[in-house]
């Protein structure tokens, strides 16, 4: 595998979700950007907390018109290239140009009365790169938002998501996510891990939910030893769920690019209008791949 030192926490996610997304990925080198609505909107959001970061930061006022102006914009490109999803409702049971209608009016002061309510917090930076030594793995990335507390000495990471409703309980118990930041804070500052509290800032849900209970560092930093243990065993039996339906390599998914067909023959048969929990192909190990993947193919040109 190249680079199998070097890691992200998508790329552990990646595994987390599916390890034959990841063998597809990393090891055999599919790199396909996969067009859809949900990267281009958070992209979007990003870039325009990115900005109302650094104004404040930099003491500037906040240019709220220009970037309004932008995103109105960018929205109406985003319409055009997705219109069918542009007007699908989420979980939540709205459309993408309520929310962020409902951003624009709202929510994108948000960060503005956040520091206003905690006088004594600093911005340190937005989309902040850090480099950092775990299990032997070199993780690297960016913090898309990271505070510091003035009168403590504290630390807090933010990261900012563009989900249609809260993030679940069990999801806030041991994110592994704010496990990889807290130690690249740690690493950067000085500091344990008890002066780092992480949070997921949702925009659309006008909420940031703190994220990480009582020793989850203990309990993250075991699962993600688990994980790459895993990886480095090759071990990439496929998880194929309904989240298949929006992978770059699953047939249902009607983005689907080009490159990414027929080398998942795995995947799951789940699509909004059929919730199937089957799947295409019955996994037989890696030894027998090859023989699935042309059984498979001949199956999708009939």
């Amino acid at each position: 595998m190249a680079n199998n030192n070097r890691y992200s926490y998508s790329k552990v996610d990646c595994y987390k979700q599916c390890p034959f997304k990841f063998k597809l990925k990393y090891v055999d080198g599919h790199y396909i950007n996969t067009p859809g609505i949900a990267l281009d909107v958070g992209t979007m959001i990003h870039a325009a907390e990115e900005d109302i970061a650094n104004a404040i930061k930099e003491g500037k006022v906040i240019d709220y018109v220009r970037l309004k102006n932008h995103i109105i914009l960018e929205t109406m490109k985003i319409e055009h290239k997705f219109p069918k999803d542009f007007c699908e409702p989420d979980k939540a049971d709205r459309y993408y140009k309520e929310k962020i209608y409902h951003y624009l009016d709202e929510s994108i002061k948000r960060l503005e009365r956040f520091m206003l309510d905690h006088p004594t917090y600093e911005i340190v930076g937005a989309e902040v790169p850090f480099s950092v030594t775990i299990h032997n793995k070199t993780f690297t990335g960016k913090i898309d938002r990271l505070l510091k507390d003035t009168a403590t000495g504290n630390y807090i990471c933010h990261d900012v998501k563009t989900y249609p409703v809260e993030v679940a309980k069990e999801d806030l118990a041991t994110p592994l996510q704010f496990v990889v930041y807290t130690e690249a804070i740690k690493n950067m500052f000085g500091v344990t891990g008890d002066q780092v509290s992480c949070g997921y800032d949702l925009p659309f849900c006008d909420v940031i939910q703190d994220a990480g209970t009582k020793g989850y560092m203990t309990r993250g930093l075991k699962k993600l030893g688990e994980l790459l243990d895993a990886i480095d065993s090759g071990e990439f039996e496929p998880n194929p769920t309904p989240l298949c339906h929006w992978c770059e390599f699953c047939a249902t998914n009607p983005n689907q690019p080009r490159e990414g067909k027929n080398l998942c023959p795995y995947h799951s048969l789940w699509t909004k209008t059929n919730k199937s929990f089957e799947h295409a192909s019955e996994w037989q190990g890696l030894a027998n791949h090859g023989i699935v993947l042309e059984d498979y193919i001949k199956k999708q040109s009939r």
